[in-house]
């Protein structure tokens, strides 16, 4: 975990950050360690070492952009969100806790707007329920109002209309740019549709909590996929948030899939890692082979 962080870092043009370039660090190293303690505790994904060092790799080209502490805060809230998620409809589960996503999920759109996809899937999740408990979807959306009339309120006393102006100027569309290096997520878009396939085939092996779990996962992915289209820009910090739900779709590929060739999961793993690798390192590579050049004997 510490290696892939520090050469996430690499990405950084400066070593010298700003305070809130440092709250962002920090609040990455939070949200690790949080998907470290999840992967320890939840049964659903706790069942192999791959979930973390999975998860750690994703973020991992990711991490100079997620120095902005407002993207840095919406991850940790986001990955919280979706822990919650996997837990909410066992039996020791408290209908209240949709408030407590409402909540966190709010707080999460208000520092990154871009993620309102997001919070319609978690609520369209939350009205698949009101035929089991009618207070779900309603605390869930009295969840999600609290921190939208905090922030409304407080704008308007403090005559705060600049935040009116960030948050018309977030939901503006911002095409994603291609890249080259974006050439080197084919392959891991091609394990993850394998991942999917595999799902399909097995999903009635799993209990009905299991199959609605994953499918909210699978919709999540979606989410941040379009939104990363929509306001991805030059800017593809946005697929850090693809990194949980990936984690759990990829973990449960490598743990029940039985390819005919022994060796075939560890090659997926390896061109995973590398394919990451060099998407995190592509800007610096002429900047090596040059220094290369450069050295004479």
């Amino acid at each position: 975990i510490v290696l892939f962080f520090v050469l996430g870092v690499t990405n950084f043009n400066s070593i010298n950050l700003s305070d809130l370039e440092k709250l962002g660090v920090v609040i990455t190293l939070i949200t690790i360690a949080y998907v470290g303690f999840i992967d320890s505790t939840n049964d659903l994904i706790s069942t192999s070492s791959y979930p973390t060092f999975l998860y750690i790799i994703w973020v991992m080209p990711f991490i100079a952009g997620l120095s902005d502490y407002r993207i840095a805060g919406s991850l940790l809230l986001v990955t919280y969100v979706k822990s919650q998620l996997l837990y909410f409809e066992s039996e020791n589960n408290d209908t209240y806790n949709a408030f407590d996503i409402g909540v966190f999920m709010g707080f999460a759109i208000l520092l990154s707007p871009p993620l309102i996809f997001l919070g319609i899937v978690v609520f369209a999740y939350f009205l698949t329920l009101r035929a089991v408990e009618p207070k779900v979807p309603i605390l869930g959306f009295l969840g999600f109002l609290v921190p939208t009339l905090i922030v409304a309120q407080v704008s308007f006393l403090l005559d705060y209309y600049f935040l009116f102006d960030f948050y018309r100027e977030q939901m503006m569309l911002t095409m994603v740019h291609f890249e080259w290096k974006q050439l080197f997520l084919v392959p891991i878009i091609i394990i993850l549709l394998l991942s999917i396939i595999n799902h399909l085939k097995n999903v009635n092996k799993l209990t009905a909590q299991k199959k609605r779990i994953f499918l909210l996962m699978h919709f999540m992915f979606v989410a941040i996929i379009v939104t990363f289209v929509l306001y991805g820009g030059n800017n593809d910090t946005y697929l850090a948030f693809l990194a949980f739900s990936g984690m759990i779709i990829l973990t449960r590929y490598f743990n029940e899939s039985k390819p005919k060739i022994e060796w075939l999961n560890e090659a997926f793993l390896w061109i995973y890692m590398i394919c990451l690798l060099i998407y995190n390192f592509y800007d610096r590579i002429p900047r090596f082979f040059s220094l290369i050049t450069e050295v004479s004997f």
